[in-house]
C-alpha cells in the first residue's frame, strides 16, 4: 500500500497553503460585502437627510407659486422663474450639498423655468446626463423618486416629484440634481473603511483561534482520504498485474505502459486529470481478457479468424468491467479504444482520426512500442532503432502522427531510462507518478475527488432518466 507518510511534510505544507488561500478569499468576500452594506447605510442616512430638506424646499417652492396653480390660466414662465430663482441652492443642513440643477415643467411636460449652478465644476456634465437621462413623469400621477447617479465620478442625486395645487391635482413637476459635498462623501469613505477594518480584525481574530482546530480536523480528514485514494491505486496495480500475469507471466509491461503513457503526456501538456484517466486507462487495458478463454488467451500459434473474433470481444468485455466502477469511469476511453486505428481500421468500433480519444491514441504508441521492444515466448525484443522504424510503418495508418512524433522526441531518453529497469525500480517509478498526480497534493486530490463525485452523479442522472 501506498504510504501517505512518505510526502508528509509537502502534504501538509500543501494544507496551509489550501487553508490560507480559503481563508484570504472568504477574508475578501466578508470584506466586500459589509463595506457595500457599510456605504449604503451611510449614504442611506446622507440620503435621507437631502431628500427631506429637498422635499421642504419643493414645499416652499409650492407654497410660493401656488396662488398661480390655481388659476385658470395656469402657470406663467416668468413667475416660475422668479419664484425658482428665488429660493436658496443649499439645505438647512449645511456642508450636505448643493442643488446644482433644477427644472420645473408644466403638466404637459414642456419647461417653465429652470436654474443651474454655472460655477460648479460638473456644470456641464449635469447638463449633459440631463438631457441624456430626462425624468419619465407620468401624467396625473404622484411622483417622488431619487437615484443615486454617478456624474463626472462624483456621487449625484438626481430627484424628480409632482407639485399639486390646492384640490390635490398634478399641475407641475419639478426636477433636480443634487451635489453631495466631498465632506459626505469623506465621512462614508471614513465609516466604510473603518468597518471594513473591523471586519477584517474579527474575521482574522477567530480564524486564529480556530485555525489549529480545522487544521486538525481537515489534516484527519484528508488523511483519511489519502489512505482511501492509495487503498484505490493500490487495487488498480494489483488488478492490472493480475491481468498482466496471466497474460504475459509478468507484470513488468503494465508498469512500463504507464510510466511511458505518462511521460508522452507530459511531453503533451496534458492536462493532471488526463494523465490521471491515462494512468487509470494504461494499468488496466486489457481488464477485458479476464473474460478470454486460457485456449484463446495462451494459444502459443496463430489464432484462427474464429478465435481472433473472440481475442477482440476483450475490449467490450472491459467496458463492462470498468462501467461497474464510478472510479474507473474515466479509463474507459483507453480500455475501450486502444485497438482502434488512426484510419479507422482498427476495432472494435472503427473509430477514425479525432474520434479516437486523445489518450488511446497515445497509449496506442507506447503499448506497441513496448511489444516491440519487450521479449515474449514468442519473438525476441527489437531494439530501439528497429521498434522505431516499425512504428515509422504505421504513421498515418495505425498511430496518430502528431503522437508519435512528439514520442519519438522523448523516445531513446525513456527507453534507455525505463525498458530494462527491473520490478522494483519499476514500481518505485509508478509509485512517484501516483504520489504526483493523485495524493501528493491537497489541490489535485481534491480535484481528482471532485472528478469521481461529477462523473457519479451524470451516471446517477443518466440512470434516473426513462429509457
Amino acid at each position: 500500500m501506498l504510504d501517505p507518510k512518505g510526502p508528509h511534510s509537502r502534504f501538509s505544507a500543501s494544507l496551509h497553503r489550501l487553508l490560507v488561500r480559503r481563508i484570504l478569499g472568504m477574508t475578501a468576500v466578508i470584506c466586500v460585502v459589509f463595506a457595500g452594506a457599510t456605504y449604503i447605510q451611510l449614504y442611506s442616512g446622507y440620503d435621507d437627510v437631502i431628500i427631506e430638506n429637498s422635499v421642504r424646499g419643493a414645499e416652499d417652492f409650492r407654497s410660493l407659486i401656488l396662488p398661480q396653480m390655481d388659476k385658470p390660466g395656469g402657470l406663467k414662465p416668468a413667475a416660475v422663474q422668479a419664484v425658482l430663482d428665488s429660493l436658496s441652492g443649499g439645505t438647512r443642513r449645511p456642508g450636505l450639498g448643493i442643488t446644482v440643477s433644477a427644472r420645473i415643467l408644466d403638466s404637459e411636460f414642456k419647461l417653465l423655468a429652470e436654474r443651474a449652478a454655472t460655477s460648479y465644476p460638473l456644470a456641464a456634465e449635469v447638463s449633459a446626463y440631463l438631457a441624456a437621462h430626462p425624468f419619465a413623469f407620468s401624467p396625473d400621477q404622484q411622483t417622488l423618486s431619487r437615484a443615486l447617479v454617478s456624474i463626472g465620478g462624483k456621487p449625484h442625486l438626481h430627484m424628480a416629484m409632482s407639485l399639486t395645487d390646492s384640490r390635490g391635482q398634478v399641475a407641475a413637476y419639478a426636477e433636480s440634481v443634487y451635489a453631495v459635498s466631498q465632506k459626505v462623501q469623506d465621512d462614508i469613505t471614513e465609516g466604510m473603511l473603518g468597518t471594513v477594518g473591523l471586519v477584517v480584525l474579527v474575521v482574522l481574530a477567530t480564524t486564529l483561534l480556530l485555525y489549529p482546530v480545522i487544521t486538525r480536523l481537515l489534516r484527519r480528514s484528508l488523511e483519511l482520504s489519502v489512505h482511501l485514494q492509495s487503498a484505490n491505486l493500490e487495487t488498480l496495480r494489483v488488478l492490472g498485474s493480475a491481468i498482466a500475469k496471466r497474460d504475459s507471466d509478468t507484470d513488468r509491461h503494465n508498469y512500463r505502459v504507464t510510466i511511458y503513457s505518462v511521460r508522452l503526456a507530459e511531453a503533451l501538456e496534458l492536462s493532471g486529470a488526463a494523465i490521471r484517466s491515462l494512468v487509470k486507462g494504461a494499468m488496466l487495458h486489457d481488464v477485458g481478457k479476464i473474460g478470454i478463454r486460457d485456449a484463446v488467451l495462451l494459444k502459443p500459434g496463430a489464432l484462427t479468424a474464429e478465435e481472433y473474433h473472440e481475442m477482440q470481444s476483450h475490449v467490450q468485455h472491459g467496458r463492462d468491467i470498468a462501467a461497474q466502477a464510478s472510479w474507473l469511469a474515466d479509463a474507459m476511453d483507453v480500455i475501450s479504444a486502444h485497438h482502434e486505428y488512426y484510419d479507422g481500421s482498427g476495432y472494435d468500433q472503427g473509430r477514425v482520426g479525432a474520434e479516437i480519444p486523445l489518450g488511446a491514441r497515445l497509449f496506442a504508441v507506447v503499448d506497441v512500442f513496448d511489444a516491440l521492444t519487450s521479449e515474449r515466448p514468442y519473438k525476441v525484443a527489437y531494439s530501439y532503432e528497429e521498434a522505431v522504424r516499425l512504428l515509422e510503418l504505421g504513421r498515418g495508418t495505425h498511430f496518430d502522427p502528431h503522437v508519435l512524433d512528439a514520442f519519438l522526441r522523448i523516445g531513446r531518453g525513456l527507453f534507455d531510462a525505463v525498458a530494462h529497469s527491473g520490478e522494483a525500480e519499476l514500481k518505485d517509478s509508478l509509485q512517484q507518478i501516483f504520489q504526483t498526480y493523485f495524493i501528493g497534493d491537497i489541490n489535485m486530490m481534491l480535484e481528482g475527488m471532485h472528478e469521481v463525485l461529477s462523473s457519479r452523479w451524470a451516471r446517477q442522472v443518466k440512470n434516473s432518466q426513462p429509457s
